[in-house]
């Protein structure tokens, strides 16, 4: 048995399509070659993989045959983009995830810092959320990245660089802010406006209010505050920096008690130098005010990787 990448990529993308159409154009391939690609592969395995009706339908074999398959994916896209990031020049890169409610000037003037402590190294940013960076640890080729997150890191060294205590954000001129109580009942009276991932095993947003918006960043849901179209949880850092949308808000205390949002370090065991690391950590902890964070508990200790 010969089984290739691509009849295993084919396979997937018609599976999670439910078309060959839909796949070929996810893949931009041709029709036919999808055909082909699952033509040889249930021939190399010896049973089909899917009913030929109008739509293809999995087996019950391709159903249990699809996790693995996907995994095997997620990995070969792992070894393509480290192996992309190395081909030109054997320097380290890091690819690193930035939460997008850091204070970005401030981020800039880290990020010009880690430019002249290492000359030498390949840098790649992507905004993620908290929520999201277990999807990119997994999906992609991400090996480090600083978020806020209230969970516990999975799979991945953590370092807590600070807290940030969370409050209910709304618009100076919201209903919300004239009050001289805030509570629990009059918070879903309103609409929320609630932070929410991709990656559905991630822990679940806090909703109060069943008449909720959802948005992806801490910046798009401070924009809406701002704009009157509901409140918000968000953590008091976003608050700190000069955005027009800042100007516009006020931060309540909530009527129940809530985690300060941890700002983490998260890293892929051995693929991030420990140099890198430390620098990192120090220097965020060197801006903590400017980022309006607290300072972390003075004992932290790493994630234990589960054993599979």
């Amino acid at each position: 048995m010969s089984i290739k990448i691509d009849e295993i990529r084919s396979f997937a993308a018609v599976a999670e399509t439910g078309s060959f159409s839909a796949a070929a154009r996810r893949l931009r391939r041709a029709q036919s070659v999808l055909s082909m690609h699952v033509a040889g592969l249930e021939a190399d395995l010896g049973y089909a993989l899917f009913h030929r009706t109008p739509k293809p339908e999995l087996t019950a074999r391709g159903r249990e045959l699809l996790p693995s398959a996907l995994r095997l994916l997620a990995e070969a896209q792992r070894l393509e983009t480290r192996a992309a990031a190395l081909a030109d020049t054997a320097l380290p890169a890091l690819y690193l995830g930035i939460d997008p409610m850091l204070e970005a000037p401030v981020m800039i003037e880290i990020l010009q810092q880690f430019a002249k402590a290492f000359p030498s190294v390949r840098l790649q940013i992507e905004n993620i959320t908290g929520s999201e960076a277990q999807w990119f640890f997994k999906k992609s080729g991400m090996n480090a990245a600083l978020v806020f997150s209230s969970e516990p890191a999975i799979e991945t060294r953590e370092r807590v660089l600070g807290r940030s205590p969370v409050s209910v954000v709304v618009s100076k001129n919201h209903p919300l802010a004239m009050l001289p109580t805030l509570t629990t009942e009059a918070l879903r009276q309103h609409r929320q406006i609630i932070v929410h991932a991709r990656d559905s095993e991630s822990a679940p947003p806090n909703i109060i209010n069943p008449d909720h918006w959802e948005v992806d960043s801490g910046p798009w849901a401070l924009g809406l505050v701002a704009r009157g179209v509901g409140w918000a949880l968000l953590p008091k850092s976003l608050l700190t920096g000069r955005s027009a949308a800042n100007s516009g808000v006020t931060a309540l205390e909530p009527p129940f008690a809530i985690e300060p949002a941890r700002l983490t370090l998260r890293s892929k065991p051995g693929e991030v130098t420990e140099e890198i690391l430390l620098w990192w950590e120090k220097t965020v902890v060197k801006h903590k005010v400017r980022l309006g964070l607290a300072a972390a508990p003075k004992t932290t200790a790493p994630a234990s990787k589960p054993e599979a």
